[in-house]
Order: structure tokens, then sequence, then C-alpha cells
């Protein structure tokens, strides 16, 4: 049983008071580019290299200490050669998002999407280790929780919710968005995704990332294995994130770690020694 799509009616309801941003005109440029059999990376870099914001944000992502090149970049081209046409693709889809959302509002969107970010990377080299593509998975990460962007822009007393759902529990999240402001950041960042025109089962996946009967559906009813994974990777790549630089750690972590480290095909010791490892290459880059 798939999530229904919402119809014509129910999305003007929701997003009445909220501006879902459009798809931004390069992105349309580098999706055309890839259906082009001359293409190359060269292509790719000078498409980026037009937006100095973009450029920017491309250079920052690819010195992290998570793509471990060992020597600081320092052109565009570099950073497409590293992050390869798959990755770069992915990556500029997260990051035009931070860059449109971003620009003159609160400092709290600001760390928000600095955050996400390096939940990105983390859920990037998650994949690595378990020999996955990382490309979907960082994709993912960077756009499950665009909602909250979006309705911090919207909500002048949004801030507060969002320090509330931090310290709550997953399954507790949507409730207390749509108790304050009838909504929840799932339902948003949805519908911001199939304005962007990414795949349905993307959507479904942001849509139902907090739904504690995802992965007790042993038959993909919900949602099939690969978007499964996608959550499971970005939840634990939140977790690393939090609990290296939250000293309230992560509350919502307890009552779902058990299924989605036995999802991601890891025993808990195997997990936990990966958590350390991770943490010291964050405090090492910080």
């Amino acid at each position: 049983m798939k999530v229904p799509q919402f119809d014509a009616n129910t999305t003007a309801d929701l997003v009445r008071n909220l501006v879902i941003p459009p798809r931004p005109e390069i992105l349309d440029k580098l999706v055309a580019l890839r259906s082009n059999p001359d293409m190359s990376l060269m292509d790719v870099a000078d498409i980026i290299g037009s937006d100095l914001g973009l450029s920017a944000a491309i250079l920052k992502a690819a010195n992290s200490p998570f793509f471990g090149s060992g020597r600081t970049l320092t052109s565009i081209l570099q950073a497409v050669n590293l992050l390869g046409e798959r990755n770069i693709i992915h990556l500029v889809h997260g990051l035009l998002l931070r860059l449109t959302l971003t620009s003159q509002n609160p400092p709290v969107i600001e760390q928000f999407w600095e955050r996400t970010m390096h939940e990105a990377s983390i859920a990037a080299s998650l994949c690595e280790k378990l020999g996955r593509p990382a490309d979907e998975c960082q994709s993912f990460a960077l756009f499950r929780s665009c909602g909250i962007a979006v309705m911090l822009m919207r909500y002048p007393n949004y801030e507060r919710t969002l320090r509330l759902i931090t310290q709550a529990r997953d399954r507790q999240i949507s409730k207390i968005e749509q108790e304050f402001h009838g909504t929840s950041h799932d339902v948003v960042g949805y519908l911001v995704a199939r304005t962007w025109n990414m795949p349905e089962d993307f959507g479904q996946a942001i849509l139902l990332q907090h739904n504690p009967d995802l992965f007790q559906d042993s038959n993909d009813e919900l949602l099939d294995h690969s978007h499964k994974m996608m959550i499971a990777v970005a939840r634990a790549a939140q977790h690393i994130w939090r609990t290296s630089t939250d000293q309230n750690g992560d509350p919502g972590w307890k009552d779902r770690a058990e299924e989605l480290i036995a999802y991601l095909g890891m025993h808990e010791v195997e997990f936990e020694d990966w958590v350390d490892e991770m943490h010291d290459r964050i405090h090492a880059g910080l």
C-alpha cells in the first residue's frame, strides 16, 4: 500500500500560507546535461561555476574531512572530479535548496543547514562502510528536513517549536508540529520534493521517515527497501552528529536504535565502534 499522492485541494490547503521554493534554473541545466552523450565533467564544472554561491558551497563540501581527499581543493573542476558526476548532481540539489532558503533569513536557518550538511557527509561515509552507493542517501539526508527551513521562514514562533522537537522522541515530532502549526515538516518537505520534481518514492520517504511502523513493515508495503535504507542511513547520521555536538544527545535514538542498526545490517558493537570513529573525525574537523 503506497502513501496516496496529495490531491490538488489538499495541496492547496497545505501550502496556502507557505512559500515552497521553485526549482532553480541551474538545476534544470545540470539535469539536461546528463542526457547529453558528449557531456564532460568540465561541462558540469562550467555550469556550477556560473553561480558564485553554489561554487563556494561545493568547494566547502568537497573540502570537508568526510571526503578525505588529503589536499585542499581550490577549483570547481577538482571538486567535480573528486565527487563524480552522480554525487555532484545529488549534492547540488541539496546545496541549491540551502542557498534558496538561507538568504535574508534568521541565523537559525544557517545553523540548521550547517548541521544538515554535516549529517549528509556522515551519511555518505556510512554508505561507504556498508558498500552502498552514497549519492541517493546523501541527497536524502540533505532534503529530509528541508520542511524545517520552510517553516522557520513562515512561522515566527517555529524556532520555539524546533527546540521542542529537537528534544522529543521521533514519534512525537509530527504531533508537536501539528498541534502548534497545523502541519509538520515531513509534510512540507514532501511538498518541496514534489515541487522540485524529485521521484515520488523519494518524497514518500520524507513523508514517512518518522512513521513508527516503517521498519516493522517486512513486506515493503509502505516503502521499498532502498528508500527505507536511505531513511535508516540518514537517521544514523543524525544520531552521530547530535551525540558529537549536542550535550543533550539524541533523545529519540533509543526507541529506534535496535531496528535501525539491524536494518543497516550491522551488529551493535560494530555500529558503536563506527560511532566512535566518526566522533573522532568530527572533532578533528571542528
